[in-house]
């Protein structure tokens, strides 16, 4: 059991192209939403939401929702990739 619950994890990697810091990868489960991932990655990267920017994870250059699963951009797939995005707010 313990073996199909293994393979039931999704890999993720977020790149974040204006930081010295390399790519946060991690297995995750299924159900895991693109906010939880968003949060793993804005303290990887070391970075917050402020009154002049937002940061979004965007899926094959499409802005995630937050509540979105991980499981479910990935389908078939093993492997999730996002690009961590820096977004200026409106004021």
């Amino acid at each position: 059991m313990e073996d199909n619950h293994r393979r039931a994890e999704i890999e993720i990697r977020v790149s974040f192209p204006i930081t010295k810091h390399g790519p946060l990868e991690e297995k995750v489960e299924p159900g895991t939403t693109v906010g939880t991932t968003l949060a793993d990655a804005m303290t990887h990267f070391e970075v917050h939401d402020d009154s002049q920017f937002t940061y979004v994870l965007a899926h094959d250059g499409q802005e995630q929702n937050d509540s979105t699963t991980v499981g479910s951009l990935a389908g078939k797939s093993h492997e999730v990739r996002f690009s961590l995005v820096k977004k200026i707010t409106q004021g």
